[in-house]
């Protein structure tokens, strides 16, 4: 496919790599990215990172609103597609155009998960998904003061340790045992524990927060679960994400806990794709995989892209992740399982991986926690499915090229 019309749902990172990959790829037609923020695509990983220092970096566009000129792709800011027509091929935008598509692609993200709490309304209350709510966000913990932070993933975690920096009084909970239990290890949990309490964060687990009710001045009386209260002048809530498949879902393709897709990114209509947090990729004898990473976003919208233009694509994903707090890195490649014993490479208290491994000795997973040069090569590892000896890995002394069985 070389002409006609492809629309794309959704201005964030997959939507934005999507339309590029397009153009980049032949495509002579017509391209419409639609996207409901003021602001052209943007890099979202510093939303929790640089843009929450009190003197932020410009953003990092993905496109910039010349290039969109360049490339001649439409960009509809400030709009959103409320209906899709299938028998017909068009979609309706808010402003009540209607728009015929030849492919369309749906890159419409997800929203931030809020408990059903009383109070989660307030204006002392946040979450983090746009730019707008990273300014809000800065401000707010700019002033100083209390800040409670509700859920131990990663969102979280790096907030707490932006309003740290800023010279907040910060309390993080988690309704779990331990730190980041969907997407870590065990000793990455701990290793997480201890340095935000090192860093004067008080780190609450098992304990949930179950009302927010009005407070001192602007701030909110926070009730937790194991009975005790709070004031805070801020909270944040971090809680996990819902994909935002309503649209997917009205017109009747195919949904589970995202819009479901095969390996060519295509939903259960042959002429729809879709990509980033909302994809969910059908996988044989389990669960769909849905996976929310800004390197998914990235590449599942590249992948889309082509096979929107009629190429042959296999997307099988390796998930990937890195975070940054108070200057430690943290990298995870492929799927960590809470279920399973880890074995750990420690080089000492700031510095070891953690690698899961199946029963066959192949890499299934591994975390590094400052080790980057490390996981480089661990990264390939899992990528390839490489078997290993756990004794050697276990060993920090033996390079892990000689690990490999």
């Amino acid at each position: 496919m070389r002409d006609g019309t492809v629309v794309v749902v959704g201005a964030g990172q997959a939507g934005a790599w999507a339309a590029r990959t397009l153009r980049s790829e032949g495509f002579r037609g017509r391209i419409m990215l639609v996207g409901d923020e003021a602001s052209p695509p943007y890099e979202r990983p510093p939303l929790s990172k640089e843009q929450l220092e009190r003197i932020p970096p410009p953003p990092q566009y993905l496109i910039s609103l010349e290039e969109f000129s360049t490339l001649n792709i439409e960009l509809r800011r400030s709009s959103f597609c409320d209906l899709i027509d299938r028998g017909g091929s068009r979609v309706r935008l808010a402003e009540g155009d209607w728009i015929e598509y030849d492919k369309l692609i749906l890159c419409t993200g997800g929203r931030s998960r809020l408990p059903t709490i009383p109070g989660i309304d307030a204006p002392c209350v946040h979450t983090l998904r746009t730019i707008e709510d990273s300014a809000n966000l800065r401000e707010a913990i700019h002033r100083g003061g209390r800040v409670l932070i509700v859920g131990g993933g990663w969102i979280g975690l790096e907030v707490a340790a932006a309003a740290c920096a800023a010279g907040c009084h910060v309390t993080l909970v988690e309704a779990t045992r331990r730190l980041c239990s969907r997407t870590g290890s065990a000793q990455l949990s701990e290793f997480l524990a201890r340095l935000h309490r090192a860093n004067g964060v008080d780190v609450r687990l098992g304990t949930g927060v179950t009302a927010l009710e009005d407070g001192t001045q602007d701030g909110c009386r926070a009730v937790f679960s194991d009975g005790t209260v709070m004031e805070a002048d801020v909270v944040v809530v971090g809680v996990g994400l819902v994909p935002n498949d309503r649209l997917a879902r009205d017109a009747g393709l195919a949904c589970d806990g995202g819009i479901l897709v095969d390996q060519q990114c295509r939903t259960s209509d042959a002429l729809i794709f879709a990509a980033g947090d909302v994809a969910a990729i059908r996988r044989p004898e389990q669960a769909p995989l849905r996976l929310e990473s800004w390197q998914n976003a990235q590449d599942q919208a590249i992948a889309a892209a082509r096979a929107a233009l009629g190429q042959e694509i296999n997307y099988r994903p390796l998930p990937y992740f890195w975070s940054q707090q108070y200057g430690s890195l943290v990298h995870i490649a492929g799927i960590t399982r809470s279920d399973t014993e880890a074995v750990v490479r420690v080089v000492d208290d700031s510095r070891f991986v953690a690698v899961e491994i199946r029963a066959d000795g192949q890499i299934e997973s591994a975390v590094s926690v400052n080790l980057p040069r490390e996981f480089r090569q661990l990264r390939k590892l899992v990528a390839e499915g490489t078997r290993v000896d756990v004794g050697r890995l276990r060993d920090a002394n033996v390079p892990l090229v000689k690990a490999v069985a």
